[in-house]
């Protein structure tokens, strides 16, 4: 009788330990992609605040696909103006975004879930746009205000980068003008 409730007692903790493993490994696999889906939003507005604009610098965006000159690009020293392209490439049936500085690809981004993913853009007055700069009304700024990334599955948050620098070039003295 004893032989039997110990073996007993071992067959349940044996199935709780399994139970545990298989709980343990979900929140596991939970937990590390909402870590690289935070990872990836925080790449997102690094790249997208450090937006710069000068004399002979563009801006230039569509729903697909958007490139400026960025003051914080991820593979290069912070401060370095940099040329970052921001790509949603829908091939294969899979979404994935691409990031690429100076033109190299650095590296793709699944996005999960159902639905079409998209960029817009939001002028000064908060107007949104499906392309920058807009076809009318704000033709003289050169960057947009906010550069959404727009997830349009049920449960795939969208993502909202505000640019921190001037949206338009700094006005600069010449040595005349400064006299």
């Amino acid at each position: 009788v004893t032989l039997v409730l110990v073996s007993l007692a071992t067959m349940l903790m044996f199935q709780m330990l399994g139970s545990y493993r298989i709980a343990r490994e979900r929140v596991q696999a939970q937990s590390a992609g909402i870590d690289r889906q935070a990872l990836f939003a925080g790449w997102f507005r690094s790249s997208v605040q450090g937006l710069f604009i000068d004399h002979g610098l563009t801006f230039a965006g569509s729903s697909g696909h958007f490139e400026g000159t960025s003051l914080n690009p991820l593979y290069a020293s912070a401060a370095t103006p940099m040329l970052v392209r921001w790509d949603v490439d829908a091939a294969d049936g899979a979404t994935m975004l691409v990031y690429s500085e100076n033109g190299i690809e650095r590296w793709r981004h699944p996005v999960g879930g159902a639905g079409s993913v998209r960029f817009a853009y939001l002028d000064e007055e908060g107007r949104r746009h499906d392309a920058w700069p807009p076809r009318s009304g704000v033709q003289d700024v050169p960057l947009p205000s906010v550069v959404l990334l727009l997830r349009e599955a049920d449960d795939a948050p969208s993502i909202a980068a505000a640019v921190l620098g001037p949206l338009k070039p700094v006005p600069r003295l010449t040595g005349e003008e400064e006299a």
